[in-house]
């Protein structure tokens, strides 16, 4: 049997990308591994789903987007995986802010 190992990482974007440079990135505080589909263990399909997001001042994921696909039922899970997680908003001159980050979602059977 094949186990999933997931690798998750938040990245928020370039500097040069975000809005104001004051703003700080939102920090994870909670997050859940996303599920391997029955399609994609089957195939043995294995790779990365990059997510966009709006990271709100409530400390959820929103306007969710998928900018790289892997297929295989992967993308939807990456994203019902995100939808879970709870951050620390980013903040601006202090305050609670909206920031957009991506967010890679590896997916990777144990061998």
């Amino acid at each position: 049997m094949r186990f999933l190992v997931p690798i998750i990482l938040l990245a928020t974007l370039a500097p040069a990308q975000r809005p104001d440079l004051l703003t700080s990135a939102p920090a994870v505080i909670h997050k859940v591994a996303p599920e391997y589909t029955d399609q994609a263990r089957q195939q043995h399909i294995e790779g990365t789903v990059i997510l966009y997001t709006k990271v709100g001042t409530d400390g959820q994921a929103h306007d969710i987007r998928v900018i790289r696909k892997l297929g295989y039922g992967l993308d939807e899970k990456a994203v019902e995986c995100l939808e879970q997680w709870r951050f620390k908003p980013g903040m601006k001159d202090g305050e609670a802010a909206t920031v957009p980050a991506t967010v890679e979602i590896n997916f990777h059977l144990d061998r």
